[in-house]
């Protein structure tokens, strides 16, 4: 990834929102909290900040980085003991 300064352009931005939306869909019903889609939209702003435009790599690394939380984990657990 290239490092990128200044504001996000508009295709970048519809670049976001398609991958957001595709990311939440692809949570299980369970974990899509306004919390956990907070988390997804701070990592893919984070990876565009860093120079990544490629959808498939931006997903994929918004999610990995979501599963690995400590949110999730803490909510997987308190759900397990329901």
């Amino acid at each position: 990834m290239s490092s990128t300064t200044g504001p996000l352009d508009p295709d970048t931005l519809a670049i976001l929102k398609a991958v957001f939306e595709e990311a939440c869909s692809l949570l299980p019903p369970n974990r899509r909290s306004d919390e956990m889609r907070s988390v997804l939209a701070v990592r893919l702003l984070k990876c565009a900040a860093e120079g990544e435009r490629n959808p498939l790599r931006l997903r994929t690394y918004a999610l990995m980085e979501v599963t690995r939380s400590p949110w999730v984990e803490r909510t997987e657990i308190d759900e397990s003991r329901q």
